[in-house]
């Protein structure tokens, strides 16, 4: 019997977690079609209620609460009142900044601040980590970071294109 228990064990640890990463792998690549969507449409509600109804309000999971909170943020660009714009901005840019803190290198988190730091006014004083954002992704798409997802890699060259051209 407690042969039997250990070998239940084992398969779990082998098969059972690897139904979840397949899983994650698949939301991230959706996630990344949704960014893309929302950043050439200007259409940053549909990729909230995208994200929502994905995965709820994403506690618990830094990368999909990184590209909920920029969904957001894209909101508040969408926005015609500059105090509600000021308070989206006040309500999100945090839960992005928790984001990044809790997977600090990783590519796709850095992306997206990245762009949310370009794209917003001076005024807000949100563009310190520009710099090192862009070097860690200029960095992941030089190793192959998206390298199985060549539209999202696209993306991301044609991106850092443009912020040489600012």
């Amino acid at each position: 019997m407690r042969a039997c228990g250990a070998w239940i064990v084992l398969l779990w640890a082998l098969f059972g977690a690897q139904p979840a990463t397949a899983q994650h792998d698949v939301d991230l690549e959706q996630w990344r079609a949704w960014y893309r969507e929302a950043a050439a449409s200007q259409t940053g509600s549909v990729m909230v209620g995208h994200m929502a109804s994905d995965c709820g309000t994403c506690e618990g999971h830094p990368l999909s609460h990184g590209f909920l909170a920029v969904s957001n943020l894209m909101v508040a660009d969408e926005l015609r009142n500059p105090l509600e714009k000021l308070e989206i901005f006040n309500a999100w840019q945090p839960v992005l900044e928790s984001a990044v803190a809790a997977l600090p290198e990783h590519p796709d988190l850095a992306l997206l601040r990245l762009g949310v730091q370009t794209h917003v006014p001076s005024i807000l004083n949100y563009s310190n980590n520009t710099r090192a954002d862009r070097l860690l992704v200029e960095r992941a798409l030089a190793q192959g970071h998206w390298s199985t997802d060549r539209i999202h890699a696209a993306f991301v060259r044609d991106f850092l294109m443009y912020l040489k051209s600012l």
